[in-house]
């Protein structure tokens, strides 16, 4: 091995530890234990407070958004809100049982009981409730998904910080200096895959997350500098369906993963542009900018809370709806409920 090899090898090292110590290890500590609260009859686990702060967050972004857009002085806020919410939970299931086919019939309240949820489908069912929002209260379609887009990139980046504390979605395995291990009995991890107990993973999730929140940054400077209606749903549909497709080359394969996350990526790509063509020249076409009612900043949206308590209500109310449904689980991790079935 020649100097010129060995010191790109060098490099490589110290930029892999440095990303290791600054982005992976402060948030390390998050895969230590998923369990709030243990008793002899259910489980809380942290997931569903990670799931009810990122639907807060981003149930108060998505009104903001569009007060700052459109108003919503003649929206109802707390139905609204728990239409997402509903949505989500219909949605992140009903992925699972679509791809188990006919084996779902044959044992359909296991199948039920089981806490298994795609998150894919959790955005398939908050866009069916958004279109159906957009008709009710007729909103421009363009707009709503502009919303849905920044609000969603914030709450899946809750979400994923969710995924790490509770031990799905994993990477797999890993000799590099950029990794994250398990070592807890409750973490889904070691519960399905008790081989890979102390094993150095790629830390999938938290790659996710930041992405996620990078997202989030940009879709919100780029919104004050060119506010056009759709575009940041635009490079939404690209850009996360094509960080999907490259993140899914480094996660770990799990028996229980029935479908092909990077072949529904894809799907979603090109449907989302259908959708998204449409909604735009539903609305008249073309990007052209106009000037916000309110800034998109932190101070206004401050000052968008203090004086909207319904969206502070709306918040907490389906927040609580969302830790419920995520964060409980039976005697059993990875059960709804206690429930016999044959």
């Amino acid at each position: 091995m020649n100097l010129s090899q060995e010191q790109k090898i060098n490099r490589s090292q110290r930029l892999s530890m440095l990303v290791h110590y600054i982005l992976i290890k402060p948030l390390a500590f998050l895969n230590k234990n998923p369990v709030i609260l243990k008793t002899g009859s259910f489980h809380l686990v942290y997931f569903g407070l990670f799931a009810s702060l990122g639907f807060m967050a981003s149930v108060s972004t998505f009104f903001f958004y569009l007060h700052a857009r459109s108003g919503i002085a003649d929206l109802n806020l707390l139905p609204i809100a728990l239409s997402y919410a509903v949505g989500d939970m219909i949605g992140v299931k009903i992925f699972y049982f679509f791809k188990l086919g006919r084996a779902f019939f044959q044992n359909p309240l296991s199948y039920l009981n089981e806490t298994t949820m795609y998150n894919q489908g959790g955005l398939f069912g908050v866009l069916t409730a958004g279109v159906i929002v957009a008709l009710v209260y007729d909103i421009k379609l363009i707009i709503l998904f502009d919303a849905l887009a920044l609000s969603s990139v914030l709450g899946l980046f809750f979400g994923r910080l969710g995924c790490c504390n509770y031990g799905c979605c994993f990477g797999k395995p890993t000799d590099s200096l950029v990794h994250i291990v398990y070592t807890s009995e409750s973490s889904k991890i070691i519960r399905t895959n008790p081989e890979l107990y102390g094993v150095t993973l790629a830390p999938t999730q938290l790659f996710t997350a930041y992405f996620d929140l990078l997202m989030f940054v940009v879709f919100v400077v780029l919104a004050n500098l060119y506010p056009a209606d759709g575009l940041i749903a635009l490079i939404f549909i690209f850009a996360f369906n094509g960080f999907r497709m490259i993140i899914q080359k480094h996660r770990f394969i799990e028996q229980s993963d029935l479908m092909n996350f990077s072949r529904v990526a894809t799907i979603y790509l090109f449907a989302g542009m259908i959708i998204w063509t449409a909604a735009f020249w539903a609305g008249g076409g073309g990007l052209e900018t106009r000037a916000f009612q309110a800034p998109l900043t932190p101070a206004s949206w401050v000052a968008f809370m203090n004086t909207t308590p319904n969206v502070l209500l709306s918040m907490i109310i389906a927040g609580v709806l969302m830790f419920v449904f995520y964060g409980l689980h039976g005697n059993k991790l990875g059960t709804h409920i206690n429930l016999s079935v044959e």
